[in-house]
């Protein structure tokens, strides 16, 4: 006999929990550890109470739920069925697939979440479609797993879709170096979209094109998020000057911030601490402090009391601790001299292939994808450093685990600007 009400409940809480897990992927206050064993477990739990409770459930609440406008719907409903021993569930995802062009969005994310074997096989099926989008769809899951795309990289290259664009350049990282390659990379520079160059300025930066790198500079200085990041992570001394400076436009220091963040000097941090009474970049201040420093602003008690914050749209930056100006200073003025000036400091200890490994596997989630971003900049060809920062943490710890078998050698920490 089943409990109707029993099984809502697992899809609702399911529907609830994987906004829940999606926060906590992008969070300042979880750490991979903490998402594995909180909204995570809980999320999958649900799901599985869905699967567990047999066919009927898919023919009654699974299958209509693929049919529904409300993605988060969609995407559980596509995860139970993806979960479901047998083949009747994957193949219901698929036709919805290819039969529902406006909600493939959450079967995509449900299918990339996907551990089975079989997803692999159907999507690479799918790359022969002549329906473009339907190739789109395929290759983003196949990319979350890194598989090599390079039938179809001229076909998302060309593409009139911009996310295919931007979707086909970082998929040449994973296919042998060559000079096509790199014309593509230079080509994705001076697309018309910002997030197609978004991806080739990273892109590019990897692969050492110095037409990358004058892209950053330029773009750095309109205040372009992307660019300010990669300028901090490839630049030196005088590209440190560029970032502080940009501090003084107020549309630009949220970005300026959040990328001198990864610098870690202390004479960045000296910069960033003027701004620790900017409503708006207080918390993003304090959150260079802990980078610079390790010490964490709840822990050593300087925080003020937090101000009620109406957003419609919930960032990650809304869960930073609003810290306490004067608390702050006073920790600071009495530690400085523990920084050398000039050394690159990540949470209180000189900057390492170590220590930034070790930011990977225990730091926050909302910092890891730049400090990933640092590394695979620095690492040598026989370092793929392959990290999905948004897969579920089972992905992720086996990709860790692969990592760390490299070591710690093949990587370049000095200045890579070119």
């Amino acid at each position: 006999m089943l409990f109707w009400d029993v099984i809502e409940r697992h899809f609702d809480e399911a529907d609830f929990l994987w906004g829940v897990w999606e926060r906590s992927l992008l969070s300042p206050t979880h750490t991979l550890d903490r998402v594995a064993r909180g909204p995570e477990e809980r999320l999958w739990a649900h799901i599985d109470g869905l699967v567990a409770n047999g066919p009927e459930v898919a023919r009654r609440l699974l299958f209509p739920a693929l049919e529904e406008d409300d993605p988060s719907r969609v995407r559980v409903a596509a995860s139970a069925l993806l979960q479901t021993p047998g083949e009747a569930g994957i193949e219901a995802v698929i036709v919805a697939l290819r039969a529902r062009p406006g909600q493939r969005g959450p079967m995509v994310r449900a299918l990339a979440c996907s551990d089975r074997p079989e997803v692999s096989g159907r999507m690479r099926e799918l790359l022969e479609s002549s329906e473009q989008g339907l190739v789109t769809a395929a290759a983003e899951v196949l990319a979350f797993h890194h598989t090599p795309l390079e039938a179809v990289l001229p076909r998302l290259l060309e593409s009139d879709s911009p996310s295919a664009r931007a979707l086909g350049l970082r998929a040449l990282l994973n296919v042998p170096a060559s000079a096509r390659q790199r014309a593509a990379a230079q080509e994705g520079l001076r697309d018309k979209d910002s997030g197609v160059v978004a991806a080739a300025m990273e892109v590019g930066c990897r692969l050492g094109l110095r037409e990358a790198w004058r892209c950053v500079r330029e773009r750095a200085l309109r205040g372009d998020p992307e660019a300010l990041l990669l300028l901090a992570l490839g630049g030196g001394p005088a590209e440190y000057k560029e970032l502080s400076a940009a501090l003084a436009e107020p549309a630009h220091r949220p970005a300026a911030l959040w990328a001198l963040g990864f610098v870690g000097t202390p004479e960045i941090l000296d910069a960033s601490l003027e701004w620790l009474e900017d409503k708006r970049s207080g918390p993003l201040s304090g959150e260079v402090f802990t980078a610079v420093t390790g010490v964490t602003l709840m822990e050593a008690n300087l925080t003020a009391p937090p101000k009620e914050r109406r957003r419609l749209v919930h960032t990650p930056e809304d869960d930073l601790p609003l810290p306490d100006p004067a608390k702050v200073r006073d920790w600071w003025t009495r530690n400085r001299g523990r920084f050398a000036d000039g050394q690159r400091y990540l949470l209180g200890e000189p900057r390492s292939v170590a220590g930034m490994l070790a930011a990977l596997k225990h730091g926050p989630m909302r910092r890891r994808l730049g400090i990933l971003v640092d590394l695979q900049l620095r690492a040598s060809a026989r370092h793929s450093l392959r990290l999905q920062p948004r897969a579920p943490t089972r992905q992720q710890y086996a990709e860790l685990s692969a990592i760390a078998a490299h070591g710690e050698s093949g990587f370049n920490l000095s200045r890579l600007m070119l």
